[in-house]
């Protein structure tokens, strides 16, 4: 879906004249594809040492790559920071139809899986985080095509260059559905009296209205050593101080379940490419970071500095796909996990014993 810069209700915000610094591309689905069906599973291990995680997690990995509902991309990868235990595995699949999305999320059954892991059960928990998006209500900003992340493998896809990027705004023009919507708060954006115990629990929950979701990716494989080492010593490190402004203050942000993921490959070896992932309370709340907040101005001068100084000879490629929900349009469900994982303490959520 087009951007629509004129005869809209809310006006961009793009300054008049604007030429961006540094070249941006956005990602246009095929004219088949109005939605965009994204799901996140996560296996994580309770006690250090143990290996009862890697049943779930070969039961899994083989749910994924059967026939029947296949996804159109998996992203396989580690956790390193953030709302959930370190090491955890985690996958993110995406489909562009309804009818294999639902079909596989009914074969899912994470009560049922968890369950047959027997006495191994206790030291392990299962989670998914799962949402559907319009495409009018999809943003996406990447700094090269020399790389294909997320939603960008969908087949047939294409990506324009523009320029609303660069100036304090452009986020929500990049959403097309801002030349008519707002993405007000909720009123019913309120957190829970008290968080769940989450370890001996079955959670359910869903998200309330223009709730969002952001992956922002980093992928510096092919960069020659000087130009890996300029990222890996000074932006990345920029990178990490505003995720820990973010998790160090969730109220104050809008934090709600974001998570540092290092991407695996097939062999399960970690490469250059990491990105942060997850939700937050409103689109507000991240604008008023990025624009505002010293963490992440660091991060934006920081990448601008890097660009200029390595030119067209550039190898890093940052980028971001953004999710604005409807409420109900994300559910979350959590298996006998640790209560600091996702949106446990941020989302009002069902509670169900598990019996251990």
């Amino acid at each position: 879906m087009e951007i629509q810069t004129e005869n809209r209700n809310y006006p961009l915000k793009r300054p008049q004249n604007h030429k961006p610094p540094v070249p941006r591309s956005t990602l246009k689905l095929p004219k088949s594809v109005d939605h965009i069906y994204t799901l996140y599973i996560g296996v994580q291990c309770h006690e250090k040492g143990t290996s009862d995680a890697s049943k779930l997690q070969t039961s899994i990995q083989e749910w994924l790559d059967e026939d029947d509902g296949r996804p159109t991309a998996v992203d396989t990868f580690r956790v390193t920071h953030g709302f959930d235990l370190a090491d955890s595995k985690v996958w993110v699949a995406y489909w562009t139809a309804a009818d294999g999305f639902t079909k596989k999320l009914r074969s899912l059954d994470l009560a049922k899986r968890w369950r047959e892991l027997g006495d191994d059960k206790r030291s392990v928990g299962l989670w998914c985080e799962h949402f559907f998006t319009p495409i009018e209500r999809l943003e996406t900003n990447y700094s090269s095509l020399l790389h294909q992340p997320g939603i960008s493998q969908v087949p047939g896809s294409e990506f324009p260059g523009h320029d609303l990027t660069a100036y304090w705004g452009a986020g929500r023009d990049r959403i097309p559905a801002s030349s008519y919507d707002r993405f007000e708060k909720p009123t019913e954006a309120q957190y829970p009296a008290s968080a769940p115990k989450g370890v001996g629990q079955h959670l359910t929950g869903n998200n309330y209205d223009n709730m969002c979701h952001i992956r922002s990716g980093q992928w510096w494989t092919q960069c020659d050593q000087e130009e890996r080492e300029a990222y890996e010593n000074d932006l990345q490190k920029k990178l990490m101080g505003g995720m820990r402004y973010l998790w160090d203050n969730p109220e104050e942000t809008g934090t709600l379940g974001l998570r540092i993921l290092q991407n695996l490959d097939e062999s399960g070896t970690p490469i250059r490419e990491t990105c942060g992932a997850g939700f937050f309370r409103n689109w507000a709340d991240l604008e008023r970071w990025s624009s505002r907040h010293p963490s992440h101005l660091a991060i934006f001068n920081g990448a601008m500095s890097h660009a200029k100084r390595f030119g067209a000879e550039k190898k890093l490629m940052t980028w971001h796909e953004v999710s604005i929900l409807k409420a109900g349009e994300a559910k979350f469900e959590y298996v006998n996990c640790d209560p600091q994982t996702g949106v446990i303490r941020w989302v009002p959520l069902k509670a169900e014993r598990l019996s251990m």
